[in-house]
């Protein structure tokens, strides 16, 4: 069995040091599915990508996607990101996501549609939830408190904001799924199940899965059965 992967740093297998640096895990999910599937993945993730650049990537990978029994694709992290600095800068401007839920959602079905078009089966898989505050935290880290507290206000003094805003994205990708009838494995579930919280699943930087959380994705992806030869 042959599979094809894009997406973000979280597909790339991208973990956040303890002294605030990022490195590649070596049992990523990816990892750990070709292990237990004795399947061949070859990860396109790529760190910080949004969906725009999942595009390129797959034009420029097309050829291997033709031959792939499957496309695994997730996106959605970076594209409800927003630029931080320049929300501190001026909190009353109007500031758009990076990929705006509307763009997110047609590229995305153009995105399988070129996959299925190259003929492999393409495969969505959700997104693990934020942890808002930490996540807050560390975009903000080298911020002065005033410019924090822009932030903060521009977010409606709800730091939990961020999360729900992540959702939208997540609510997204089920529903081009289901609008295309491609499967979607759900990778957020199990971590808002999880007996520790999800946040025990996510590095300090509130976005990025740590081992556990790896080992937890590759569990829902083996389990949901969608992934066959």
């Amino acid at each position: 069995m042959k599979i094809v992967a894009f997406g973000d740093s979280i597909t790339k297998g991208v973990v956040l040091s303890p002294d605030y640096n990022y490195t590649t895990l070596p049992h990523s999910f990816t990892e750990i599915v070709a292990h237990t599937l004795g399947a061949q993945i070859e990860n396109y993730g790529k760190f910080g990508s949004t969906i725009s650049f999942g595009h390129h990537l797959l034009q420029l990978h097309a050829s291997e996607v033709a031959t792939a029994d499957y496309t695994l694709l997730e996106y959605g992290g970076n594209d409800c990101d927003f630029y931080w600095k320049r929300i501190a800068l001026n909190p009353e401007g109007l500031h758009k996501a990076k990929t705006t839920l509307e763009e997110f959602r047609e590229l995305y079905l153009s995105l399988i549609e070129r996959v299925r078009s190259l003929g492999s089966r393409p495969i969505l898989l959700s997104l693990p939830p934020i942890g808002s505050s930490s996540y807050f935290s560390f975009v903000s880290r080298s911020l002065s408190d005033d410019n924090r507290s822009n932030i903060l206000r521009w977010m409606g003094g709800d730091v939990e904001a961020i999360g729900r805003w992540h959702d939208t994205y997540n609510e997204v990708v089920f529903e081009v799924g289901r609008d295309t009838n491609t499967p979607v494995i759900d990778a957020t579930r199990p971590f808002y199940t999880h007996t520790e919280g999800f946040n025990s699943l996510l590095c300090s930087d509130g976005i990025h899965p740590n081992g556990e959380g790896h080992r937890l994705i590759a569990e829902a992806i083996v389990n949901s059965g969608t992934l066959r030869a």
